[in-house]
């Protein structure tokens, strides 16, 4: 994975999750648990354009967590991307997605390679409602430049079959961006 292994994480579901007993402002949390597109989200609340920079994209296999999550069979064949979102220059957060190729339909596809727009939003542009599934956080405990950033892990499935394991890791400069924008929007 992007991120090295993810699965020794303790991810904990956002329904269970208290954002007061994880010590995180309420911009944070809103973040950490929209259901929706987070693209979306943060373009509407706080006029966060985000642009695609991508790293990778490539067959794989999903590795079972995986598999188990998206609901498919152990070792289907996936299209891994592997994204930052930025905002004026700055890295904002990291995100990794599987959709298995047998949902994925061939259009789409050609969306994805180009690597220029966030999933989310090509999928809702595409007019496939999505739901999230299995939206979980956890705050990174490894060694590396990760450790101690939050992240949150999803899936998300549109009526089509479209299905994307969606891996997200924020960088400190996404809650200061959050935290400036909101001022200038309360004041």
């Amino acid at each position: 994975m992007f991120f090295g292994s993810l699965q020794i994480q303790n991810w904990q579901p956002v329904r269970y999750w208290k954002a007061e007993e994880a010590g995180v402002s309420r911009d944070v949390a809103a973040v950490l648990t929209v259901a929706g597109s987070l693209t979306r989200f943060l373009e509407r609340h706080y006029g966060i354009r985000l642009e695609v920079r991508l790293h990778d994209q490539f067959v794989d296999i999903a590795q079972p967590e995986e598999a188990e999550l998206l609901g498919c069979s152990n070792n289907a064949t996936s299209l891994r991307r592997q994204v930052s979102l930025m905002h004026r220059g700055s890295v904002l957060f990291d995100a990794e997605s599987v959709l298995p190729l047998e949902y994925l339909p061939a259009d789409l596809m050609c969306d994805l390679e180009e690597g220029k727009r966030p999933l989310g939003n090509l999928l809702l542009d595409r007019g496939l409602s999505l739901s999230r599934s299995d939206l979980s956080v956890t705050q990174i405990e490894c060694e590396g430049n990760n450790h101690g950033r939050w992240a949150r892990r999803s899936v998300l499935r549109s009526p089509s079959g479209t299905r994307a394991l969606v891996v997200e890791v924020f960088h400190p400069e996404m809650w200061k961006r959050l935290e400036s924008t909101s001022r200038r929007y309360t004041t």
